[in-house]
C-alpha cells in the first residue's frame, strides 16, 4: 500500500493544521509502493511526489499531463533512468506545466529522432538537477537530450555530457522549435559531439539562455535567424573550447538575437554568421580562469574576469547558481553585487 498521506487520518489536530491544497498529497515510493516509476506515475494524482530509490530503471516514462514531481531520493549519481537505446526516455506531450517536475536522475541511452532523453511536445515542465548523458538523436529530428516543440519549460542546474546528434539544421543537445520560449539557466554542457543549444523559432519565440557553462562541444549556441530573433536573450554564458562558439545561420539584417555579457573564448571560431560581439553589450573574450579546466572543474578562480561581469537584466534569473549557492554575490569586493558569468557564482 503506497503512502497516500491523507493527512486527516491522524486526528483532528493534524487535520486542522494541514487542511490545505496539499493536505491530500501523496509520496509514492519506488519500488516500495510501486515496482516501476511509470506505475507510480500512473497511480499519482495532482500534487503527489514519486520518490525513487537508488538504482537503474530501464523505462520509458510519460507524465500523461499530471502535475506531479518525480524525484530521486539520493540524486543523479545513484539513480538512473535508462532508455536502453530504444526510444525517448521521458515524454511530456499532454500540456504539462511547470508544476510537472523531473528532478535528480541520470537520464541515459535514449535514442530517437525527436527528444531522445526528454521529448516536449506542448509540455512545459520543470527539469532540474539531472545528468543527461549518452543520448543519441538521429534521422533528421532534433534534441539529443531535450527536444522541445511549442514548449516553454524551465531547464535548470543540469549537466549534459556526451550526447550525440546528426548534423541537420535542427539538431542539438537541447533544441527548440515552433513557438517555444524556454528558460535555460545554470546548466553545464561538456564534450557533446553536437551543437549544445539550438533554437529554430518563429518571431514570437522568446527563449532566455543565461548563466550556462558550455565547453568542448561542436557548437556552443546556434540560432536560426531567418525571422526576427531580437526577442531571444543569450546572457551571462561562458562559451569556451568549442569548435564554434556562437553561430547564427540565415541572418537577415536586423534579425539578430540579443547577446549580453557572455564570455566567448578559445573556440575554434568564436563567432560564425554574426559579427564579433567582443566589447559590445558587456561581451568579453578572456580566459575564464576555471578552477581546473582539465579536470572539468568549472568553478571560477578569484582572478577570473567572469566574476561580477554579468548582467542583472535577465528575467527570472534564479537566486542560486548550479551548486545552489546564492546568486548574486559581490565577488570582486567593489561594493556592487552583480552576477558572475557562467553556471557558478564565485564567493570570496
Amino acid at each position: 500500500m503506497f503512502h497516500k498521506k491523507n493527512l486527516g487520518s491522524d486526528g483532528l489536530v493534524v487535520l486542522l493544521c494541514l487542511l490545505s491544497a496539499n493536505a491530500s498529497a501523496a509520496i509514492i515510493e519506488v519500488p516500495a509502493d510501486q515496482p516501476t516509476i511509470q506505475q507510480a506515475i500512473d497511480a499519482a494524482s495532482t500534487g503527489d511526489t514519486v520518490l525513487v530509490s537508488p538504482g537503474t530503471y530501464i523505462e520509458h516514462l510519460d507524465y500523461h499531463g499530471k502535475a506531479i514531481s518525480v524525484k530521486s531520493a539520493n540524486g543523479p549519481a545513484q539513480t538512473t533512468i535508462d532508455g536502453s537505446s530504444t526510444g525517448t526516455v521521458v515524454t511530456f506531450q499532454s500540456g504539462e506545466g511547470l508544476d510537472s517536475i523531473l528532478e535528480g536522475f541520470t537520464i541515459q541511452h535514449g535514442s530517437a529522432s525527436f527528444g531522445a532523453g526528454v521529448m516536449l511536445s506542448g509540455g512545459s515542465p520543470t527539469i532540474t538537477r539531472n545528468i543527461f548523458r549518452d543520448n543519441a538523436q538521429g534521422a533528421g529530428g532534433f534534441g539529443a537530450a531535450i527536444g522541445g516543440n511549442g514548449s516553454s519549460p524551465i531547464i535548470e542546474r543540469n549537466r549534459f555530457l556526451n550526447n550525440s546528434c546528426d548534423t541537420q539544421f535542427l539538431s542539438g543537445v537541447v533544441s527548440f522549435v515552433n513557438g517555444s520560449s524556454p528558460l535555460l539557466v545554470n546548466n553545464i554542457f561538456k564534450q557533446n559531439p553536437c551543437r549544445a543549444i539550438n533554437m529554430t523559432l518563429p518571431t514570437e519565440g522568446a527563449p532566455v539562455v543565461a548563466n550556462n557553462t558550455i565547453v568542448q562541444n561542436s557548437v556552443g549556441v546556434r540560432v536560426d535567424a531567418r525571422v526576427p530573433t531580437f526577442g531571444q536573450l543569450y546572457a551571462n554564458n561562458i562559451v569556451v573550447g568549442n569548435e564554434i562558439g556562437l553561430q547564427v545561420d540565415f541572418l537577415n539584417p536586423g534579425n539578430e538575437p540579443t547577446w549580453e555579457n557572455n564570455l566567448v573564448f578559445g573556440n575554434g571560431l568564436n563567432y560564425s554568421g554574426i559579427a564579433d560581439q567582443t566589447g559590445l553589450h558587456g561581451n568579453i573574450s578572456l580566459n575564464p580562469r576555471f578552477a581546473h579546466y582539465a579536470k572539468s572543474n568549472f568553478h571560477l578562480r578569484a582572478s577570473s574576469p567572469a566574476i561580477d561581469a554579468g548582467t542583472l537584466s535577465v528575467p527570472n534569473l534564479p537566486p542560486t547558481d548550479f551548486d545552489g549557492n546564492p546568486r548574486v554575490v559581490d565577488g570582486d569586493g567593489d561594493g556592487t553585487a552583480l552576477p558572475d558569468i557562467g553556471a557558478y557564482e564565485f564567493s570570496p
